[in-house]
């Protein structure tokens, strides 16, 4: 008898105990420092409640942003005990007012400081007129690669900005100059071919169309040996939980380092909102997020966002449309098609052609598709809407025309059925000369187009068709497992009588897949593509290159995965064409064992063992319950 009330005791202490700490965080915001357009927020956690506990900040211009959670985030903390901390930001605007608060989160809720606000000075460097540019930390994609970001305020200017890097002080390295228009704008560019293990300084540079230069502030980034890189996040299909509920889902890949994810939403493509930040530490896995209280028969985009200590990243913008007939197990995006963008070709006179492929998985579901571009990534203008149909792919082409040559657009496919929209990835090409030159003494005269309007065209799986260049993709068989490793080969051959020039093979991989490596050509992690640069075929020159990927272990079975080869070139006249091959992949489950019994991505099981599975344990709780209470229920003697 006293064993089992000591038995009993142990367990209230424990429930006692547990109840007793389940509060969640507290937080005082603290004062700050600031200059022009960088501020130090500091906070301070006046209780972790003994659990491990995420900090950060949130600020907008907007107070009204920040009480809501959908101001900018800074990067989250891990705490165990309170303490006071700081965090910079950047990017700020000068003799601007700025509302900021800290957030605490742990394992019993979320907690947040009292909104300040701080207002940020005039600026004394790194202006010109009204416009001025700010250098932000860079983001270390890999050992040897990096991202360098800056801001651009050209306050209703013409403005071009660059980026001034190398391993001393002196630089001795610069970007490509881009000419960001007149409107304020994050910018960043790639540099490669680092040193591993070494400090790099660099600064972001403008130039106004008066001609006047602006310097940032010099700032250093280290190529450190870990080779910690940005996380990869994926945006899921939403799953109609009722008509006016949703939950949206995505899938993270942290790269070995601390990382953070939630959803950006809303009712427009500017999403308005925020799901609230969760810490994920350094585990890969599928995460989801549940909205209430949405509006009947009315359409939402949005997005998955990841963040550690190298930077953002955000995934593909997706839609769902709420029902209005209270149907509460339907799919929306079970049967919405997949985009993909193309390369641009025919880019000289004042145009340029923009390519893409739409995916449709059911014959059932006519698509439409169009393309956005602009000259930035906002992009802003829109070709025509044109019906694909409901094959399973179709390549869409549009010209676009009045380029300002010289100057840098961005452009993506959208397509839209009946059951949502899916965007493509956003790329960007120049603007090319009024006219074609074969090389520095004849001038070829710019020919006729023979793409005057939209065209939908047929492509078969794995091989290009009707191109100069014969071009496969072979990626075995269509279904594929998470986690699974998967050879890519990707062949082309010059079929026609002349050379040609100017060529270039992209290999596209969705975010879902992690590319392992590549026997020739670049890889570019942030859009998850291999780059060759072949340059030139002559006539019946061949050439190949082997890449290996891997979905990821958390996808869902049935999820749909593209990969695409698509090879530009120029032929003797000067004309500008391109070939495409792609394969389709179906995931049937996963390598991982836990995804595999109970169904990647669910909780619930999707086999029969995976049922099997649930009910032995169940029945095995049911057998140990029994013998527990039947140890409580003898007499005392």
């Amino acid at each position: 008898m006293k064993t089992k009330i000591k038995f009993l005791s142990t367990w209230l202490m424990v429930l006692v105990g547990i109840f007793a700490g389940a509060q969640v965080a507290f937080a005082q915001t603290a004062t700050i420092a600031t200059s022009c357009n960088t501020a130090t927020l500091s906070g301070t956690i006046t209780s972790t409640s003994g659990v491990s506990t995420s900090a950060w900040f949130e600020y907008s211009t907007i107070m009204a942003n920040v009480t809501a959670g959908a101001g900018t985030r800074t990067v989250a903390q891990a705490f165990t005990v309170p303490q006071t901390f700081t965090q910079p930001v950047s990017g700020l605007l000068p003799l601007t007012t700025y509302y900021y608060r800290v957030a605490v989160q742990n394992i019993y809720g979320i907690g947040y400081g009292t909104v300040l606000t701080l207002t940020t000075p005039s600026c004394t460097g790194g202006v010109v007129g009204n416009s001025f540019v700010t250098t932000n930390a860079a983001s270390i994609t890999s050992q040897t690669s990096a991202t360098l970001n800056g801001y651009l305020n050209p306050n209703g200017v013409n403005t071009n900005a660059w980026f001034e890097w190398g391993p001393t002080a002196m630089y001795g390295y610069t970007t490509p100059s881009i000419n960001y228009g007149t409107i304020a704008v994050n910018f960043a560019s790639p540099v490669s071919t680092l040193s591993p293990g070494t400090t790099y300084y660099y600064r972001a540079v403008a130039q106004t169309a008066q001609g006047g230069i602006i310097y940032g502030t010099q700032m250093t980034f280290n190529t450190n040996g870990s080779g910690v890189m940005l996380p990869l996040v994926t945006t899921n299909g939403a799953s109609i939980l009722s008509q006016t509920s949703a939950s949206l889902n995505g899938f993270i890949t942290p790269n070995g380092a601390n990382t953070n994810a939630w959803f950006e939403w809303g009712t427009t493509p500017n999403y308005g909102y925020s799901t609230p930040l969760v810490n994920y530490g350094t585990v890969t896995t599928s995460f989801s997020n549940t909205l209430f209280n949405l509006l009947p028969n009315t359409t939402y985009y949005f997005r998955a966002a990841a963040q550690n200590a190298q930077g953002t990243v955000y995934g593909s913008m997706l839609s769902f449309s709420t029902t209005g007939q209270g149907n509460n197990n339907v799919n929306a995006t079970g049967s919405t098609p997949t985009a993909t963008t193309l390369l641009a070709t025919e880019n000289f006179g004042g145009s340029a052609t923009l390519n893409g492929l739409v995916f449709s998985s059911s014959s059932a579901y006519p698509a439409n598709a169009w393309f956005e571009w602009g000259e930035n990534a906002s992009v802003g203008n829109k070709t025509q809407t044109v019906n694909v149909g409901s094959l399973p792919s179709v390549k869409h082409a549009d010209v676009i025309t009045g380029l300002a040559q010289g100057r840098t657009y961005y452009y993506r496919i959208v397509t839209e059925n009946t059951y949502g929209k899916s965007y493509g990835s956003t790329m960007s090409f120049v603007a090319g000369a009024s006219t074609l030159i074969q090389d520095n003494t004849v001038v070829i005269n710019t020919p006729t187009r023979t793409v005057t309007k939209p065209t939908v065209t047929v492509i078969n799986n794995g091989t290009a068709t009707q191109s100069l260049v014969a071009l496969t993709l072979d990626g075995g068989t269509e279904a594929i497992n998470g986690g699974e490793k998967r050879s890519y080969h990707v062949t082309w051959k010059n079929d026609s009588t002349q050379i040609l020039t100017n060529v270039v093979l992209r290999v596209m991989f969705p975010q879902a897949m992690k590319v392992e490596s590549t026997t020739n050509g670049v890889l570019s992690p942030t859009d998850n593509t291999v780059v060759v640069d072949v340059k030139s075929l002559a006539v019946g020159d061949m050439g190949e290159v082997f890449i290996v990927a891997t979905p990821d272990s958390g996808l869902a079975v049935g999820d749909l995965l593209v990969v695409t080869a698509n090879m530009v070139y120029t032929d003797a006249s000067g004309a500008q064409s391109d070939a495409v091959a792609y394969v389709t992949h179906r995931i049937a489950g996963s390598n991982g064992l836990g995804a595999s019994i109970f169904g990647a991505g669910s909780f619930m099981p999707t086999t029969l063992l995976g049922w099997i599975i649930l009910i032995a344990l169940i029945l095995a709780l049911v057998l140990l319950g029994n013998h527990v209470y039947g140890r409580f229920s003898e007499p005392v003697r």
